[in-house]
């Protein structure tokens, strides 16, 4: 590898909205700034998001009419109310307050009407209508943005980042950025799991890369499932994208039974009526009970009322025009041409989605590691308000960091070691037990079937002892015979990291809480877990430990809280 050297005041790593937004914030200092894309940037988690820019009061405590909250207040909850009470209430207060603002910034990056990208954005994925114009802002504003640049490592001297290390996926090039100031933006690890709605690229990279650093991360338990994945043999995971006649669909298990009013809270005016929207046939709506619908998918495959390892969805007596209607349900038609949807159901289980958790960041997106900063999926929240909330934070931090501080080389020896670690991999001779290909295959079976929507104690510790062994063997025999391949090899190495500390903390965390979900602890407890677990590389061993989760205006109900539809006892080995 040959070895280049550029230097900047900022490097951000990862060009989602998260990352344009910090790289445009930190340009607004007058600051030298370097954008590290891994892809195209077109396949990024934002890029592809689902979601829009609208305006949604994420912290409920501020929003929710006093009638609902004495109902939650006495523990009658779904699966989107459970994780409120496990989250840090000061971020969720930002971020409902500072979205509004930042969304409507959007317009002058180039977004055409932020707050109404389901009307003007491109069908099913709304992400590209935001991250698109500011690709280009970006780089009008005099960012550099660099693709194809796969970041491998940080660079520290005396405690403090001082840039990063990575290489060219087209060339092979080892480059070294000398840097001031870091932020991470690498989004989340869905494709850590063998079904997952999220691209091939998603597979944890800054999670691990903070880890490895000593970096204190928060929440790692906490991966989300969206339940709307086909899964049908043969077929490729499409998702179907939310939409009014996706709501309409009748979910049945292999008996024929509408198996959801066992594990949702229904509303009083619910109706049960087959092909009644979901808000009205349940009388809640949808988007507080998504965590609850995968839930519920999972466990009835699980208890033998699946069929072909999957429920079923029915969309039979939709009428076309109803997916017509709205942009995402001619997306869900589009998704479906491959299956005879008018004449019979169509099989689906949950997938990853994203991180709920990650690194650990102040309300100012600093983290444990001076001079690193972070924003986004990679941190705290899931989706594109967070990202845009705390990108313009993690921006901000990391460009008045920058300012006070002259530009500190990369210890040439370090910069040796972590290019020799590449090296190595590059050099390895092809094998059956080393190929990048397998090993990631192989990760994400275990993470699926082990770490999936639904644990158990054994289940995890079967896991971890399984995902050991595939280490234990990558460590030796990895191997890449190309830059491209090179990148697989890194993301397959990242995510041993991410699974091990998703694992070990589901396994502490004895509850079931929003999308973290144990057979074996079917409650949710308010008395032991309103703490936050964190995680930290201590002398090269991974350290778990807890710390009360920061809380907000709403009083927490105290108690174990059963979870509707989990039996008590169940799942225990």
């Amino acid at each position: 590898m040959a070895i280049n050297t550029i230097t900047s005041d900022v490097l951000v790593i990862g060009a989602g909205i998260a990352g344009l937004r910090a790289a445009i914030q930190a340009r607004r200092y007058d600051l030298d700034v370097i954008i590290a894309e891994k892809s195209t940037g077109r396949t990024n988690l934002s890029s592809v998001a689902g979601g829009t820019q609208g305006i949604v009061m994420n912290y409920w405590s501020l929003s929710m009419p006093t009638s609902l909250k004495s109902l939650f207040e006495r523990g009658v909850k779904g699966g989107a109310w459970e994780i409120m009470y496990g989250k840090d209430q000061r971020l969720e207060e930002i971020n409902a307050v500072e979205q509004v603002p930042y969304q409507d910034e959007l317009a002058e990056f180039g977004v055409l009407n932020p707050r109404d990208q389901k009307s003007y954005g491109p069908p099913g994925r709304m992400g590209w209508a935001t991250t698109g114009p500011m690709w280009h802002y970006v780089q009008d504003i005099g960012c550099k943005l660099i693709k194809f640049f796969n970041i491998a490592d940080l660079l520290t001297v005396d405690g403090e980042v001082v840039g990063a290390v990575g290489f060219d996926v087209k060339k092979g090039d080892f480059i070294v950025v000398n840097a001031k100031a870091v932020v991470m933006a690498t989004g989340g690890a869905g494709e850590c799991w063998a079904r997952n709605n999220t691209p091939v690229r998603s597979t944890g990279d800054g999670h691990a890369i903070a880890y490895r650093n000593g970096v204190e991360m928060n929440m790692m338990e906490y991966e989300s499932f969206d339940a709307w994945i086909i899964s049908e043999k043969g077929q490729p995971q499409y998702w179907i994208p939310p939409s009014y006649a996706r709501t309409m669909v009748n979910l049945t298990n292999a008996n024929g039974e509408d198996f959801l009013p066992n594990y949702i809270t229904l509303g009083p005016d619910a109706t049960l009526k087959p092909g009644d929207p979901f808000h009205i046939k349940y009388g809640t709506p949808v988007i507080d009970n998504v965590a609850t619908i995968a839930r519920a998918m999972a466990n009835e495959v699980y208890e033998g009322r699946g069929d072909e390892g999957g429920v079923l969805c029915d969309f039979r007596h939709i009428p076309e025009e109803v997916w017509m209607a709205e942009p995402k349900g001619i997306a869900g038609l589009h998704a479906m041409r491959n299956f005879d949807w008018k004449n019979k159901p169509i099989h689906m289980y949950p997938g990853a989605l994203g991180s709920w958790g990650g690194i650990k960041i102040t309300e100012d997106c600093y983290t444990s590691l001076p001079g690193l900063f972070a924003g986004g999926e990679v941190s705290y929240g899931e989706d594109l308000k967070y990202s845009l909330v705390f990108g313009v934070r993690a921006g901000r931090s990391a460009a008045e960091w920058a300012m006070d501080r002259s530009l500190a080389r990369p210890d040439p020896i370090q910069v040796k070691e972590k290019k020799d670690h590449l090296d190595r991999i590059m050099s390895r001779p092809q094998s059956q037990d080393g190929d990048p290909r397998a090993i990631r295959k192989a990760i994400q079976e275990v993470s699926m079937e082990k770490f999936g929507v639904l644990k158990t104690e054994q289940w995890l510790l079967e896991g971890l002892e399984e995902l050991a062994n595939l280490r234990k063997t990558a460590d030796e025999k990895l191997y890449a015979r190309d830059p491209r391949e090179l990148r697989l090899a890194c993301e397959v190495d990242f995510m041993f990291d991410c699974q091990e500390m998703h694992a070990r903390a589901a396994l502490l965390r004895t509850e079931t809480r929003g999308v973290h979900n144990r057979l074996d602890y079917p409650y949710m407890d308010n008395d032991l877990w309103i703490k936050d677990i964190r995680i930290k590389k201590i002398n090269g061993e991974m350290n778990l430990y807890t710390a009360p989760t920061r809380k907000g205006a709403v009083k927490i109900p105290g108690g174990r809280i059963p979870i509707k539809g989990l039996a008590p006892g169940k799942g225990v080995s």
